[in-house]
């Protein structure tokens, strides 16, 4: 049986994503529905948590995760927690059964197809970009600031960026059938982060490149594994980004990602809140005397 698993890092949260979303209590409502929603159709809820988010969410929220781990604790050291995805990675790395990975601000209103969840490893949906683009996917700009610092990045990353491989991997949710498979690629990305030379050398690349690390080397290590080994079966729940963004496309498949600034927008804030009232009001008064407590 698939697992639901989420993840939260509470410190990056706290010091530097807080402010994409539109209010305090509009991310916690996110929270209480993409929970809700998915624990209709994968009853085994799992969070990966520091011991603050698990304060949050389970203690005083009380939202229904069958299993939490304090997992992220570990991240305790961690000096630089702009870094946001080294939780969302510890937390694939960490898996042993089938699972999909939900960010908060996805919501599943109908369960995933069937060949999807089936598959090897899948995720929302498979993004090209121009190489020579550097407004989203700063492959280029990232690769020459670590030949000129003598980082590291792992072979199947070297090979895919020397090719110019133009395709990331959107994870508003991932997971899969091959666990090992996402934990080998999970650990290689933080190694990325934590190489003693790239720690020295990332001050100067400017803004710390969260979905290089986890997007565009899921994609290398996908296409690697392609090329050198056996062939992996990977799923999508849209063929394209464009699929992904078509409102009709979502209400088919029965899905919605708050993605960008659409975490801010007051328009969709209120309808949030407009149904977690109706639909969770136990929830509803939850996250908004959690939101009132600052």
């Amino acid at each position: 049986m698939t697992r639901a698993v989420w993840s939260f890092w509470s410190k990056p949260y706290r010091a530097y994503y807080h402010r994409a979303w539109h209010s305090k209590a509009t991310h916690l409502l996110a929270w209480a529905l993409s929970v809700t929603e998915a624990a209709r159709h994968y009853p085994v809820t799992c969070l990966h948590a520091d011991s603050a988010g698990a304060a949050l969410l389970v203690d005083r929220l009380r939202l229904p995760f069958r299993h939490v781990a304090l997992t992220l604790d570990a991240l305790d050291a961690e000096d630089d927690d702009a870094w946001w995805v080294l939780g969302k990675l510890s937390t694939y790395a960490a898996q042993t059964e089938p699972f999909v990975h939900l960010d908060s601000d996805v919501i599943l209103w109908k369960p995933l197809p069937a060949p999807v969840i089936e598959a090897a490893v899948f995720a929302q949906n498979p993004e090209r970009f121009d190489f020579e683009d550097q407004s989203l996917y700063r492959i280029d700009a990232f690769m020459r600031g670590m030949a000129r610092g003598d980082g590291w990045v792992p072979p199947q990353w070297a090979a895919y960026a020397a090719r110019q491989g133009n395709r990331a991997i959107c994870c508003g949710i991932l997971g899969g059938n091959d666990t090992a498979l996402l934990a080998r690629y999970a650990r290689l990305a933080m190694e990325v982060i934590r190489h003693p030379r790239n720690r020295l050398i990332f001050p100067s690349l400017g803004v710390r490149d969260n979905i290089l690390v986890e997007q565009y080397f899921l994609a290398a290590f996908l296409d690697w594994q392609a090329r050198h080994a056996a062939a992996v079966r990977v799923g999508f729940l849209f063929p394209s980004s464009n699929d992904a963004f078509d409102p009709e496309a979502a209400e088919r498949v029965g899905y919605t990602h708050l993605i960008g600034d659409t975490k801010a927008n007051a328009e969709v804030a209120t309808r949030l809140a407009l149904r977690v009232r109706r639909e969770h009001p136990r929830l509803y008064e939850a996250c908004m005397m959690e939101a009132a407590a600052d």
